[in-house]
Parts: structure tokens; sequence; C-alpha cells
């Protein structure tokens, strides 16, 4: 016979146990909440701060004469036949550039002189074909922005020379022209910072030097981002 104040050790160890596991479960709930609400804290008030440090609504991207536009961008051309391009082929980039704005105010119209290096191009002919170009010869004329910091539309034109492991076209030459002409849109997100989207028919031909000549034509699309100061 047990005394009365006799305990199941063993019982209450198991019950112990089984309680234990969720006070556990529990306690990492609370603490994964814990976290979570803390780094909402965090990134609210890091967003507060942001605020306090932007300035002003009126602020403009400063994007007038004399500014300085650091863009990187890359793109690939659209399987289309427009323009006698052969939807077969098709050529892919990545650019570095570089411009000034020659003329014109933030609210008006300007042209802009761009340096474009093209250190990474691949042309599919179907065998991909490896290559680089620079642009000494960039024109880019940017409209006025739709609204204080609305979007901005832009024409271009550039003449690059295109260096490449294998002829392109096939049986041509490794060394060709390749001009450019587009237009596009320049999104702000903020004051310095903006995204570029764009369109370029491209062109690439040996300019007569080598018989046959036969070119080759594509529609090219690009993203891109840019700095300017």
């Amino acid at each position: 016979m047990r005394a009365p104040c006799q305990v199941n050790w063993r019982v209450f160890y198991r019950r112990s146990s089984s309680e234990w596991k969720e006070v556990d479960k529990l306690g990492h709930r609370v603490l994964i909440l814990r976290v979570a609400l803390a780094l909402v804290f965090v990134v609210f008030s890091r967003q507060g701060f942001a605020e306090q440090a932007t300035p002003p609504s009126d602020a403009q991207m400063p994007f007038e004469k004399g500014a300085v536009e650091v863009s990187v961008l890359g793109g690939v051309s659209l399987p289309l036949s427009l323009f006698r391009a052969n939807a077969d082929h098709s050529l892919s980039m990545a650019s570095f550039e570089i411009g000034r704005v020659m003329s014109g105010g933030r609210n008006g119209n300007n042209l802009q002189l761009i340096l474009d290096v093209t250190p990474w191009i691949q042309v599919r002919q179907p065998q991909a074909v490896r290559g680089w170009s620079v642009s000494p010869v960039f024109v880019r004329w940017n409209f006025p922005p739709a609204g204080v910091r609305g979007p901005r539309l832009f024409a271009e034109i550039a003449g690059a020379l295109l260096f490449t492991a294998q002829p392109v076209p096939v049986r041509t030459t490794t060394f060709n022209f390749l001009d450019q002409a587009g237009f596009g849109v320049r999104i702000e997100e903020r004051a310095g910072r903006a995204w570029l989207i764009g369109y370029r028919f491209q062109h690439i031909s040996n300019g007569g030097r080598v018989k046959p000549n036969p070119g080759e034509n594509f529609n090219f699309v690009y993203f891109g981002v840019s700095f300017i100061r």
C-alpha cells in the first residue's frame, strides 16, 4: 500500500516532458514572432529616417547641361523578321556607357553625347560568335519629362566598331561596323538614379570593304540602370 503523499514520479516525469515539449514549441514561436516584429520595426524605422533624409518632393534629377550619366545595360534581340532581320539569328549585349549633357535644362530638351563600350557581344548565326564593340559616336536626344518627376522619352543614334572572333555574317569579316538607331524611356526612381528601357534597330556591315557584304539586321531591346551627377 502506497503512502498518501507518495508521488508516481515516472508518470509526473512523462507528463512534464510532454508539457515541456509544448512549452518549448510555444517558446520558439514566441521567439520567432519577436524577431519578426523586431525586423519590421527596424525596416520601418530606417524607412522613416530615409524619408526624413530625402530631399523635398520637388527635388528633380540633376539632368541638365554639364550633368554626367553613367549607365549599365544589357539586352537581346527579338525573334522578328521586322526590317529584314533574320528571325533565326540573335544578338545579345552587355554595355557600359558614360555620357555628358551638352545643352538644355532639366525641364526641357537636351543633347547628350555618350561613349559606349560593350565588352560582351554574342551573335548566333546559328553558331555562337563572341566579340566586343566601342561606339565613339553616340548621340542621344532627351525630350522634356512628363511632369516634375515623370518619365522622359529619348531618341538615339550610334555608330560602333565591332570585333568578333569569327566572321559576322558567315564568310565575311571579323571587323565590322555596327550602326544603331532607336528610342527609349528614362524612368526616374529617385534624384540621381533612373531605369532605362529601349529599342534599337541594329545593322552589322563591313562597309563594302569585302565582297559579299550581305549585312545582318537585329531588333534589339534593352534594360539598364543609370546614375546621374
